[in-house]
Protein backbone atom coordinates (compact mmCIF):
# COMPACT_ATOMS: atom_id res chain seq x y z
CA UNK A 1 0.00 0.00 0.00
CA UNK A 2 1.48 3.17 -0.80
CA UNK A 3 2.05 6.33 1.55
CA UNK A 4 -0.49 8.81 3.05
CA UNK A 5 -0.80 11.58 0.16
CA UNK A 6 -1.19 13.96 2.65
CA UNK A 7 2.07 13.84 4.30
CA UNK A 8 4.92 14.83 2.56
CA UNK A 9 7.60 13.67 4.63
CA UNK A 10 10.73 12.99 2.43
CA UNK A 11 9.36 15.61 -0.65
CA UNK A 12 8.21 19.09 1.63
CA UNK A 13 11.36 21.56 0.76
CA UNK A 14 10.20 24.24 3.17
CA UNK A 15 10.83 21.60 6.05
CA UNK A 16 13.82 20.75 4.73
CA UNK A 17 15.18 24.63 4.44
CA UNK A 18 14.03 25.00 8.39
CA UNK A 19 16.06 22.03 9.37
CA UNK A 20 18.64 23.68 7.22
CA UNK A 21 18.64 26.54 8.78
CA UNK A 22 18.71 24.87 12.46
CA UNK A 23 21.93 22.80 12.11
CA UNK A 24 23.61 26.12 10.30
CA UNK A 25 21.91 28.21 13.60
CA UNK A 26 23.02 25.42 16.00
CA UNK A 27 27.00 25.37 14.55
CA UNK A 28 27.41 28.78 14.89
CA UNK A 29 25.96 29.23 18.32
CA UNK A 30 28.11 25.41 19.77
CA UNK A 31 30.64 25.22 17.15
CA UNK A 32 34.42 26.91 16.74
CA UNK A 33 36.05 28.99 13.68
CA UNK A 34 38.41 26.83 11.84
CA UNK A 35 40.38 27.77 8.17
CA UNK A 36 39.81 25.77 5.39
CA UNK A 37 42.36 25.08 3.39
CA UNK A 38 41.36 23.05 -0.39
CA UNK A 39 43.96 20.95 -1.96
CA UNK A 40 45.30 21.96 -4.83
CA UNK A 41 47.37 19.56 -7.18
CA UNK A 42 50.95 20.33 -7.79
CA UNK A 43 52.13 17.30 -9.50
CA UNK A 44 50.16 14.90 -10.19
CA UNK A 45 51.72 11.17 -11.39
CA UNK A 46 49.50 9.75 -13.91
CA UNK A 47 51.37 6.37 -13.60
CA UNK A 48 50.80 5.74 -9.81
CA UNK A 49 47.46 8.40 -9.75
CA UNK A 50 48.38 10.64 -7.10
CA UNK A 51 50.21 13.92 -6.57
CA UNK A 52 53.32 14.41 -5.64
CA UNK A 53 53.34 17.59 -4.39
CA UNK A 54 50.04 18.97 -3.27
CA UNK A 55 49.62 22.68 -3.11
CA UNK A 56 47.77 25.03 -0.07
CA UNK A 57 46.71 28.09 -1.85
CA UNK A 58 44.02 29.84 -0.49
CA UNK A 59 42.22 29.27 3.10
CA UNK A 60 38.89 30.20 3.63
CA UNK A 61 36.79 30.69 7.19
CA UNK A 62 34.01 28.50 8.13
CA UNK A 63 32.60 27.53 11.37
CA UNK A 64 32.66 23.60 12.32
CA UNK A 65 30.80 21.67 15.40
CA UNK A 66 33.55 19.34 17.46
CA UNK A 67 31.75 15.94 17.68
CA UNK A 68 34.53 14.63 20.56
CA UNK A 69 34.08 15.35 23.96
CA UNK A 70 36.48 13.67 25.92
CA UNK A 71 39.22 15.09 24.10
CA UNK A 72 41.19 13.71 20.71
CA UNK A 73 40.29 10.54 19.55
CA UNK A 74 43.44 7.97 17.78
CA UNK A 75 46.32 6.57 18.95
CA UNK A 76 47.54 8.97 20.92
CA UNK A 77 51.12 10.02 21.86
CA UNK A 78 53.51 6.62 21.89
CA UNK A 79 56.89 5.91 20.83
CA UNK A 80 57.17 3.68 18.01
CA UNK A 81 60.65 2.78 16.36
CA UNK A 82 60.62 5.55 14.90
CA UNK A 83 60.52 7.74 18.05
CA UNK A 84 57.85 9.79 19.52
CA UNK A 85 54.95 9.51 17.65
CA UNK A 86 51.67 11.53 18.18
CA UNK A 87 48.24 10.22 16.00
CA UNK A 88 45.36 12.56 17.52
CA UNK A 89 42.38 12.52 15.37
CA UNK A 90 39.67 14.80 15.19
CA UNK A 91 35.89 14.61 13.73
CA UNK A 92 34.45 17.70 12.77
CA UNK A 93 31.01 18.30 11.30
CA UNK A 94 29.97 21.24 8.26
CA UNK A 95 26.75 22.17 7.17
CA UNK A 96 26.22 21.64 3.39
CA UNK A 97 25.19 25.11 3.29
CA UNK A 98 28.37 26.41 4.72
CA UNK A 99 30.21 24.42 3.11
CA UNK A 100 28.74 26.21 -0.14
CA UNK A 101 28.91 29.57 0.89
CA UNK A 102 31.62 29.63 2.57
CA UNK A 103 34.31 27.30 0.46
CA UNK A 104 32.55 25.94 -2.62
CA UNK A 105 31.48 29.18 -3.70
CA UNK A 106 34.99 30.21 -4.45
CA UNK A 107 36.40 26.37 -5.46
CA UNK A 108 33.90 25.08 -7.57
CA UNK A 109 34.45 22.05 -5.71
CA UNK A 110 30.85 20.73 -4.11
CA UNK A 111 31.80 18.68 -1.29
CA UNK A 112 35.17 18.75 0.60
CA UNK A 113 37.39 16.07 -0.04
CA UNK A 114 40.26 13.96 1.35
CA UNK A 115 43.85 15.49 1.60
CA UNK A 116 41.92 19.25 2.49
CA UNK A 117 43.04 20.92 5.47
CA UNK A 118 41.14 22.29 8.59
CA UNK A 119 43.15 24.73 10.78
CA UNK A 120 42.24 24.86 14.10
CA UNK A 121 42.58 27.97 16.34
CA UNK A 122 41.61 26.32 19.24
CA UNK A 123 44.94 24.69 19.45
CA UNK A 124 47.02 25.90 16.57
CA UNK A 125 47.28 22.70 14.62
CA UNK A 126 46.22 21.56 11.23
CA UNK A 127 44.36 18.49 10.46
CA UNK A 128 44.18 16.76 7.17
CA UNK A 129 40.65 15.44 6.02
CA UNK A 130 41.24 11.26 5.91
CA UNK A 131 37.35 10.56 5.35
CA UNK A 132 34.21 12.52 4.43
CA UNK A 133 30.80 11.05 5.79
CA UNK A 134 28.07 12.66 3.99
CA UNK A 135 25.17 10.27 5.29
CA UNK A 136 26.11 10.75 9.08
CA UNK A 137 22.53 12.28 9.54
CA UNK A 138 20.59 10.20 7.72
CA UNK A 139 18.09 11.85 5.50
CA UNK A 140 16.09 14.25 7.34
CA UNK A 141 12.87 14.89 5.78
CA UNK A 142 14.04 13.51 2.91
CA UNK A 143 17.63 15.55 2.38
CA UNK A 144 21.26 15.58 3.76
CA UNK A 145 22.20 18.80 5.88
CA UNK A 146 25.81 18.37 7.06
CA UNK A 147 29.30 16.73 6.24
CA UNK A 148 31.24 15.12 8.75
CA UNK A 149 34.44 15.25 8.41
CA UNK A 150 37.09 12.49 10.44
CA UNK A 151 40.92 13.85 9.88
CA UNK A 152 44.24 13.24 11.61
CA UNK A 153 47.07 15.51 12.72
CA UNK A 154 48.69 17.07 9.62
CA UNK A 155 52.37 15.95 8.71
CA UNK A 156 54.06 18.09 6.92
CA UNK A 157 55.87 16.54 3.75
CA UNK A 158 56.89 18.77 1.37
CA UNK A 159 53.72 20.52 0.36
CA UNK A 160 53.38 24.08 -0.42
CA UNK A 161 51.41 26.50 1.23
CA UNK A 162 50.74 29.92 -0.36
CA UNK A 163 47.62 30.80 1.61
CA UNK A 164 48.89 34.91 1.96
CA UNK A 165 48.24 34.59 5.54
CA UNK A 166 51.59 34.36 7.53
CA UNK A 167 50.12 32.10 10.67
CA UNK A 168 49.41 29.47 8.02
CA UNK A 169 52.34 29.59 5.36
CA UNK A 170 55.04 30.37 8.23
CA UNK A 171 54.33 27.37 9.95
CA UNK A 172 56.81 24.85 8.06
CA UNK A 173 58.65 27.83 5.68
CA UNK A 174 62.39 26.46 7.82
CA UNK A 175 61.40 22.77 6.64
CA UNK A 176 59.92 23.41 2.79
CA UNK A 177 63.25 22.36 1.26
CA UNK A 178 61.45 22.11 -2.52
CA UNK A 179 62.17 24.58 -5.55
CA UNK A 180 59.03 26.12 -7.51
CA UNK A 181 59.20 23.96 -10.71
CA UNK A 182 57.43 27.43 -12.33
CA UNK A 183 59.88 29.96 -11.21
CA UNK A 184 59.51 33.22 -10.52
CA UNK A 185 58.24 35.83 -12.87
CA UNK A 186 59.30 39.55 -13.03
CA UNK A 187 57.34 41.91 -15.72
CA UNK A 188 59.89 44.08 -16.69
CA UNK A 189 59.48 48.02 -18.03
CA UNK A 190 61.90 50.46 -18.64
CA UNK A 191 61.16 53.87 -17.54
CA UNK A 192 64.26 56.64 -17.96
CA UNK A 193 66.58 53.84 -19.79
CA UNK A 194 66.47 52.17 -15.90
CA UNK A 195 64.90 48.56 -15.48
CA UNK A 196 61.54 48.59 -13.33
CA UNK A 197 60.22 44.88 -12.16
CA UNK A 198 57.38 43.67 -11.00
CA UNK A 199 57.20 40.30 -8.76
CA UNK A 200 54.22 38.89 -10.79
CA UNK A 201 54.01 35.69 -8.07
CA UNK A 202 53.84 38.13 -5.29
CA UNK A 203 51.72 40.73 -7.18
CA UNK A 204 54.16 43.42 -5.84
CA UNK A 205 54.59 46.97 -6.89
CA UNK A 206 56.89 48.46 -9.64
CA UNK A 207 60.20 48.37 -8.19
CA UNK A 208 63.53 50.01 -9.57
CA UNK A 209 66.51 48.04 -10.44
CA UNK A 210 65.83 45.68 -7.72
CA UNK A 211 68.51 43.33 -6.21
CA UNK A 212 67.37 39.58 -6.92
CA UNK A 213 68.25 36.39 -4.60
CA UNK A 214 67.76 33.19 -6.36
CA UNK A 215 68.79 29.70 -5.62
CA UNK A 216 70.57 26.94 -7.30
CA UNK A 217 68.32 25.48 -10.25
CA UNK A 218 65.63 28.27 -9.06
CA UNK A 219 64.07 29.49 -12.43
CA UNK A 220 64.21 32.98 -12.62
CA UNK A 221 61.66 34.36 -15.44
CA UNK A 222 61.53 37.98 -16.64
CA UNK A 223 59.18 39.16 -19.18
CA UNK A 224 59.96 41.70 -21.66
CA UNK A 225 56.76 41.71 -23.73
CA UNK A 226 56.29 45.54 -22.09
CA UNK A 227 56.31 47.72 -24.97
CA UNK A 228 58.73 50.15 -22.74
CA UNK A 229 61.64 47.45 -23.11
CA UNK A 230 61.97 47.99 -26.91
CA UNK A 231 65.67 48.29 -27.77
CA UNK A 232 66.76 47.23 -24.16
CA UNK A 233 67.62 43.30 -24.51
CA UNK A 234 67.83 41.90 -21.05
CA UNK A 235 70.62 39.64 -20.50
CA UNK A 236 72.99 37.90 -17.88
CA UNK A 237 76.35 38.76 -17.17
CA UNK A 238 78.92 37.87 -14.78
CA UNK A 239 79.98 41.65 -14.05
CA UNK A 240 78.28 45.09 -13.74
CA UNK A 241 79.44 46.14 -17.04
CA UNK A 242 79.54 44.03 -20.29
CA UNK A 243 83.08 45.21 -21.13
CA UNK A 244 84.95 43.81 -17.94
CA UNK A 245 82.98 39.97 -18.03
CA UNK A 246 81.70 37.72 -20.01
CA UNK A 247 77.52 36.81 -20.95
CA UNK A 248 76.22 34.14 -18.91
CA UNK A 249 74.93 31.15 -22.04
CA UNK A 250 74.64 28.12 -19.89
CA UNK A 251 70.79 28.15 -18.24
CA UNK A 252 69.65 31.14 -20.07
CA UNK A 253 66.95 30.91 -22.64
CA UNK A 254 66.06 33.69 -25.17
CA UNK A 255 62.78 33.81 -26.81
CA UNK A 256 60.56 36.55 -28.39
CA UNK A 257 61.50 39.86 -29.12
CA UNK A 258 61.74 42.62 -26.43
CA UNK A 259 59.09 45.25 -26.49
CA UNK A 260 56.76 42.78 -28.13
CA UNK A 261 56.63 39.08 -26.76
CA UNK A 262 60.43 39.00 -25.44
CA UNK A 263 61.35 35.95 -22.78
CA UNK A 264 64.99 35.54 -21.03
CA UNK A 265 64.84 32.66 -18.54
CA UNK A 266 67.41 31.73 -16.16
CA UNK A 267 68.29 28.97 -14.66
CA UNK A 268 71.66 29.09 -12.40
CA UNK A 269 73.33 25.97 -11.98
CA UNK A 270 76.45 27.63 -9.64
CA UNK A 271 76.03 29.92 -6.40
CA UNK A 272 77.79 33.20 -6.72
CA UNK A 273 76.73 37.01 -7.84
CA UNK A 274 75.57 37.46 -10.90
CA UNK A 275 74.13 40.41 -12.89
CA UNK A 276 71.18 41.05 -15.09
CA UNK A 277 72.18 44.43 -17.55
CA UNK A 278 71.40 45.65 -20.83
CA UNK A 279 74.90 45.10 -23.08
CA UNK A 280 74.69 48.56 -24.54
CA UNK A 281 73.70 50.79 -21.51
CA UNK A 282 76.32 51.24 -18.61
CA UNK A 283 74.86 50.67 -15.45
CA UNK A 284 71.17 49.87 -16.25
CA UNK A 285 70.89 46.73 -13.92
CA UNK A 286 71.76 45.17 -10.93
CA UNK A 287 72.54 41.87 -8.95
CA UNK A 288 71.07 38.08 -9.10
CA UNK A 289 72.74 36.45 -5.59
CA UNK A 290 72.63 32.83 -6.02
CA UNK A 291 72.61 31.03 -3.03
CA UNK A 292 73.29 26.74 -2.67
CA UNK A 293 69.89 25.15 -2.70
CA UNK A 294 68.16 23.70 1.26
CA UNK A 295 68.99 20.49 -0.37
CA UNK A 296 72.03 20.54 -0.81
CA UNK A 297 72.78 21.79 2.43
CA UNK A 298 69.88 20.55 4.52
CA UNK A 299 71.59 20.49 7.35
CA UNK A 300 71.59 24.22 7.48
CA UNK A 301 67.77 24.35 7.54
CA UNK A 302 66.54 21.11 9.77
CA UNK A 303 68.70 20.88 12.88
CA UNK A 304 67.91 16.43 13.14
CA UNK A 305 68.99 16.12 9.70
CA UNK A 306 72.36 13.89 9.13
CA UNK A 307 72.32 13.69 5.40
CA UNK A 308 75.45 14.13 4.98
CA UNK A 309 76.85 12.38 7.83
CA UNK A 310 75.22 9.17 6.70
CA UNK A 311 76.12 9.86 2.93
CA UNK A 312 79.68 10.36 3.81
CA UNK A 313 80.06 7.33 6.36
CA UNK A 314 78.58 5.18 3.66
CA UNK A 315 81.90 6.05 1.54
CA UNK A 316 83.69 4.37 4.09
CA UNK A 317 82.15 1.03 3.76
CA UNK A 318 81.74 0.39 0.06
CA UNK A 319 84.46 1.16 -2.37
CA UNK A 320 83.18 2.29 -5.53
CA UNK A 321 86.09 2.00 -7.35
CA UNK A 322 85.35 -1.71 -7.56
CA UNK A 323 83.43 -2.65 -10.91
CA UNK A 324 81.75 -5.70 -8.80
CA UNK A 325 82.52 -5.28 -4.99
CA UNK A 326 79.71 -7.94 -4.48
CA UNK A 327 81.23 -10.49 -6.40
CA UNK A 328 83.95 -12.94 -6.26
CA UNK A 329 85.21 -11.99 -9.96
CA UNK A 330 86.54 -8.69 -10.57
CA UNK A 331 84.60 -8.10 -14.10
Amino acid sequence: MAKNYYFENYENSMEQSLIDDLVVESIKIYGIDTMFLPRTIGAKDDILNEDDLPIYEDAYEAEMYVKNVDGFEGEGDFLSKFGLQIRDSITLTIAKTTYESEVGVHTEINRPREGDIIYLPLNRKMFVIQHVEHESIFYQMGSLQTYDLRCELYEYSGERFDTGLSYLDDQFKDENLFIDSDGTTFTVEVRSSVFHMIDTDARGDLVSTPKLEARVDEKIIFDQSHSSNTGYPLRIYTTPSPNSGSEITTGVTITGTPGVDGIVTYTPSTTGTFYYINPTTIGMGETVTVEASKLQSVETYDSIADNTTIESFADNIVDFSQNNPFGEDNF
